[in-house]
């Protein structure tokens, strides 16, 4: 039987790096979110079965790498943020079981990126616990109580 791509499925050495085929899983944003940036159980597992499907690699995707500027949805690589590298080598180590190589896409949205991230009083939109109260001498932050 003739095929049309005899190469897709055969090794290809990038560098020092091969990858089992030519199959590469784009990048693909998550859903599974922690509160405070990282890369989810449920989105390691998403990111898991790309590699056990076949793909050579699997990108994951949207990691936000400067705090400053990206204080979005996306996934976080942060080393204030004490999960933030263990859940990213733990969806890297979840890929890796089933032989692709995982990577990863950064993105730094740049200095004027619109984030739903508030400059002024350090607050983040998401599932941290923030209170921002308005006092006599003006608006203040600081950290909420469940």
């Amino acid at each position: 039987m003739e095929r049309k791509y005899q190469n897709l499925c055969k090794p290809i050495t990038i560098g020092n790096v091969t990858f089992r085929n030519r199959m590469f899983s784009a990048p693909m944003g998550g859903t599974d979110i922690t509160a405070d940036g990282c890369i989810g159980p449920k989105s390691a597992a998403f990111y898991e079965l790309r590699g056990r499907g076949g793909a050579a690699a699997v990108t994951v995707s949207e990691c936000m790498v400067h705090p400053s500027t990206d204080g979005s949805h996306a996934y976080h690589l942060d080393t204030r943020i004490l999960n933030s590298l263990a859940a990213a080598a733990y969806a890297a180590d979840a890929i890796r079981r089933h032989g692709a190589i995982p990577s990863l896409e950064l993105s730094h949205s740049g200095m004027f990126a619109g984030t739903y991230y508030d400059r002024q009083y350090q607050a983040a939109w998401h599932g941290s616990v923030v209170r921002i109260c308005r006092d006599p001498g003006g608006w203040s932050a600081g950290k909420g109580t469940e």
